[in-house]
């Protein structure tokens, strides 16, 4: 048997986490969002932006709009979502949730909002790789990207903690 990945493992065992997007920026992560509410995941959505309702293919949903709202027991992982230039202010923002690790998705993971991370000494767990692909259950649009990640050799790599590395992010 093949040892649990320890994205599987952060991302699975997660009791709750906090989802950061940027509406303003176009990077609401709409397809996340539905991802996790599918499955039944417990997770608080925070939008930079201001948008207080999900929109994507799970409309409707809540959305916070500042981590004063979100309640205590939101989690200490925090998941970003937002253009380079605004992750380090989404990680001020984990950190004033209460978060102690943080994952940057997809082209979030700039140097700058890294080390504010390592300075207010949050756990950074993954720079680039998307969280859904580690999900036990997934969307089938998902499950199909999954597919090629792991077709990639990508999907079992360690975790990327170094900003400046080569991005391996949809592949």
């Amino acid at each position: 048997m093949i040892p649990m990945h320890p994205l599987e493992k952060t991302i699975r065992e997660a009791e709750g986490f906090v989802l950061i997007g940027d509406s303003s920026e176009d990077r609401f992560p709409g397809y996340s969002y539905n991802a996790f509410t599918e499955i039944g995941k417990r997770f608080y959505c925070l939008d930079l932006g201001g948008l207080s309702e999900s929109r994507g293919p799970t409309t409707g949903g809540k959305v916070y709009t500042s981590a004063e709202e979100l309640p205590d027991d939101c989690g200490d992982l925090a998941i970003i979502w937002v253009k380079p230039k605004s992750a380090a202010r989404a990680v001020e923002v984990a950190n004033t949730a209460g978060c102690q690790r943080v994952w940057f998705s997809f082209g979030t993971g700039h140097r700058d909002a890294v080390a504010r991370a390592r300075e207010l000494e949050m756990e950074v767990v993954e720079i680039g790789r998307c969280p859904v692909y580690y999900l036990a259950d997934k969307p089938k649009a998902c499950a199909a990207h999954t597919v090629l990640v792991k077709a990639t050799g990508s999907y079992r790599r360690q975790p990327q903690l170094d900003s400046n590395a080569k991005r391996r992010e949809l592949w």
